[in-house]
């Protein structure tokens, strides 16, 4: 498979989610962080919310003709698949809509445009941001995260911070 034919997939896909399952998705991410101090909870739940929201948004409108045609990994993009899977929970509707939401927009933003899973200027705890050089981009938490098995990270176009 070629970018191009998962872009159109990808967008087949996408019209599955109405609004009921965003609006699910959406409360889920406010209730995950339901504990978690502001300003990060703003930060993790309504702008990470509003960055997942506007790449489903360029998924539905990106056309063939704007992404560089390359094969995909089949492994790589069948660990990825398998990886937001094995997160789910069905039983859970929130849970279930969030995740359908992020493996459409992941597996874009990672094997179409690759981009990273986070906005760049995303804060972290400590003030540590997604960064830009211009040729890569960095995450201060990869490292940290891709071993935890709760993250997607593993997946992310970033390279961790201390590599910059």
């Amino acid at each position: 498979m070629n970018t191009t034919e998962l872009l159109l997939s990808l967008q087949k896909d996408s019209l599955s989610i109405n609004n009921a399952d965003i609006s699910l998705a959406r409360a889920y991410a406010m209730e995950a962080v339901e504990h978690v101090p502001e300003p990060y909870k703003t930060i993790y739940s309504a702008d990470y919310f509003v960055f997942l929201y506007e790449s489903f948004l360029e998924i539905r409108k990106c056309r063939p003709d704007e992404i560089i045609i390359q094969e995909i990994d089949p492994e790589e993009y069948e660990k990825a698949l398998s990886s937001i899977k094995e997160k789910n929970d069905i039983a859970d509707r929130k849970r279930d809509a969030m995740n359908r939401f992020i493996s459409i927009v992941h597996i874009f933003l990672t094997f179409i445009v690759k981009k990273p899973l986070h906005p760049v200027g995303m804060i972290f705890p400590g003030g540590l941001k997604i960064t830009e050089d211009g040729t890569f981009y960095y995450c201060p938490v990869k490292d940290k995260q891709t071993e935890t098995g709760i993250s997607f990270c593993e997946f992310c176009i970033c390279k961790d911070s201390e590599e910059q």
